[in-house]
């Protein structure tokens, strides 16, 4: 049941339990209106269950749009990690690097995070490169090494 359906069974309800009232005002026999008062509660308890139902709805509805952008998200970040891969670099370090042009690496703490942090290269002795985002520094070429050149790492 989709929440114009329920609508209008709330709708039709409601309608025949004011034909009811009517009927009910009109004075009529005691035996009718004793009838007539139990279908009228009757039709109030229908009104409540849709009522309820409705919400129900609501709320399944607001759920779902949740987990389907839920589920983007996560399909996003799946295609944005794709070109990256986890390698040890000559420094030592553990970092991810993107395979393409123009090649660089990412930081690995932000990456968790589900984020894509360039390292920049401190142009130190110790050669070490470091995360705009989080500050973390990684060393990525071996100490005392030409700054100009970064050798491709071993692949995990």
């Amino acid at each position: 049941m989709d929440m114009a359906s329920i609508s209008a069974a709330y709708e039709g309800l409601k309608l025949g339990k004011n034909a009811l009232k009517m009927l009910y005002d009109l004075k009529v026999e005691a035996d009718a209106k004793a009838l007539i008062q139990e279908i009228m509660g009757r039709l109030g308890e229908v009104q409540d269950t849709l009522f309820s139902a409705r919400e129900e709805l609501f709320t399944l509805q607001e759920e779902n749009n949740r987990l389907k952008n839920q589920l983007k998200e996560i399909e996003g970040w799946e295609t944005t990690k794709q070109p990256y891969q986890l390698v040890k670099t000559d420094g030592g370090a553990i970092v991810y690097q993107y395979i393409g042009e123009p090649a660089h690496f990412a930081c690995p703490n932000c990456f968790n995070k589900k984020q894509i942090q360039f390292l920049q290269d401190t142009r130190t002795f110790s050669g070490n490169f470091k995360c705009v985002n989080c500050e973390a520094e990684y060393p990525i070429n071996p100490m005392g090494t030409d700054k100009g050149s970064m050798k491709l790492p071993t692949v995990f």
